[in-house]
């Protein structure tokens, strides 16, 4: 059998949110980047498509070389003034325009050369003269997206190229952008995975704390303190366990006071029986004559039996009260009452008593051995204390909702006060007529409890006492 090492939910719990938390914030920021990219891509080619435009309109006249250098001059002078006014970073726009207009380039081109260019330390372009559209290219160690537009309709007969324009950008200039972005919606989201974390730890610290309260609760609990767990905030997840700990903890402590109140009463009432055995013991050894001797062992033995009976009925009665429930199959309780009244019959005859039974087949759900023991216990109780010469009965009725046992004898009446105590522990009512040790009545109340039936004298009717046990259908 493979032996799992223990493990702690709550600390796995707090790492797989922790680890969850990670990876949708690695995801969003994943989203993010793509998205920025994105959008920068479609912004810059938007502008890029825009400027190309605007400059191959500002440019329709028929282009000259004394014009081109006139705008080459005047493009330099403003560049050299922005050189100058900038503070040394590529961040601040100045009255001249922004730094980052360096990372831009415009070039128009006439018959397939370059005729102007507004920076000429980057040269002319490798690409295809007849080609409209985005393109990128590798420039002297720097990558360059750039849009090439032609004139429309210009020159198309009289040169072999058309009239076109390109305006190229520095891929770092989005890159940056896109850098900027990300790093933007990063930072909140990273600062915010420190503190997240610490309260994911508190928030499931607060959380656990019925399940550390139950705990504390249990190691209070020992042999000698089974009361109930209350835990003071509960949850539904831990009402149920609750629950069923206190029942367990209640079966527990039952059982419990059932094995004290046994050894108490073993204790108790095995004191006296072994004493009358000893002085008999005692007696028997000192006997003068034969007589004595026979007189002796007589009640040694009848010690013995007594003891014997007692012991057995010890058992009995801490094995019924150790049960909660019983495995039931159906009984025929006719049949079972029919073999007790013929195992008993020599001692109501060695009484000079008559005893009759009464009754069909008549099934209950139950355990046979533990009804064989209730009637038992109530017709030999019938044959011990009734007296000589007198009338035992047992008779099975049966009804639509329920199935009756009458044991009945016309013995002496049962007083009131033993009316009352008859079904308790160690009472002996008549101990003069008797060897017992008034546990049978209480047995015979376990058995019939067990089963969901009752037991109970009747009131006494025609000079007879009647103990009816009821089974409910």
């Amino acid at each position: 059998m493979k032996n799992n090492k223990p493990f702690s939910i709550k600390r796995r719990l707090t790492l797989s949110v922790i680890a969850f938390s990670f990876v949708l914030i690695a995801t969003s920021l994943l989203l993010n980047i793509y998205s920025a990219k994105h959008e920068v891509e479609e912004v810059y080619d938007a502008r890029l498509g825009q400027s190309a435009k605007l400059l191959l309109i500002s440019i329709a006249f028929e282009p000259s070389d004394k014009t081109f250098a006139k705008h080459q001059k005047v493009f330099e002078s403003w560049m050299r003034d922005l050189k100058k006014v900038s503070p040394g970073d590529d961040d601040t726009p100045t009255s001249y325009g922004h730094p980052y207009e360096e990372s831009m380039l415009f070039q128009f081109y006439h018959d397939g050369k370059l005729l102007w260019s507004s920076n000429p330390s980057v040269g002319a372009f490798d690409h295809d003269k007849k080609y409209s559209g985005y393109g990128n290219v590798v420039k002297n160690g720097v990558k360059w997206r750039y849009f090439q537009l032609p004139m429309p309709d210009k020159g198309a007969a009289s040169s072999k190229y058309p009239e076109y324009v390109i305006v190229a950008e520095k891929q770092s200039i989005r890159q940056e952008m896109v850098d900027e972005m990300t790093m933007s919606n990063a930072i909140p989201q990273l600062l915010i995975i420190p503190c997240l974390v610490i309260l994911i730890i508190l928030l499931i610290n607060k959380n656990f704390k019925p399940v550390k309260e139950l705990k504390l609760a249990i190691a209070q609990r020992s042999a000698n303190k089974l009361d109930h767990i209350y835990v003071a905030n509960q949850t539904v997840e831990l009402s149920p366990l609750v629950e069923a700990l206190n029942e367990l903890l209640s079966q527990l402590d039952l059982a419990w006071q059932r094995e004290k109140r046994f050894t108490r009463m073993a204790a108790h009432e095995l004191k006296t029986p072994l004493t009358i055995l000893r002085l008999n013991a005692e007696n028997a050894i000192n006997s003068q004559s034969q007589d004595e001797l026979a007189s002796d062992l007589n009640n040694i033995l009848k010690g013995i039996d007594r003891t014997d009976r007692l012991l057995h009925q010890l058992l009995t009665l801490a094995k019924v009260e150790s049960l909660t429930e019983i495995d039931k199959q159906q009984v025929d309780i006719s049949a079972t009452i029919r073999r007790i009244v013929a195992d008993l019959a020599p001692l109501a005859l060695r009484n000079n008593q008559e005893i009759e039974f009464e009754g069909d087949k008549n099934v209950v759900d139950g355990d046979e051995t533990l009804l064989s023991i209730l009637f038992s216990n109530l017709i030999d109780n019938a044959i011990r204390y009734s007296g000589q010469n007198s009338h035992i009965g047992v008779h099975v009725v049966e009804s639509v909702k329920w199935i009756e046992v009458h044991v009945f004898d016309n013995g002496e009446d049962i007083s009131d006060e033993a009316r009352e105590k008859l079904f308790d522990n160690f009472y002996r009512a008549n101990s003069e007529k008797g060897d017992g040790a008034g546990l049978g009545m209480s047995i015979t109340r376990d058995i019939a409890n067990l089963h969901k039936a009752t037991v109970s004298l009747m009131p006494r009717n025609e000079e007879k006492n009647t103990f009816v046990v009821r089974f409910s259908k």
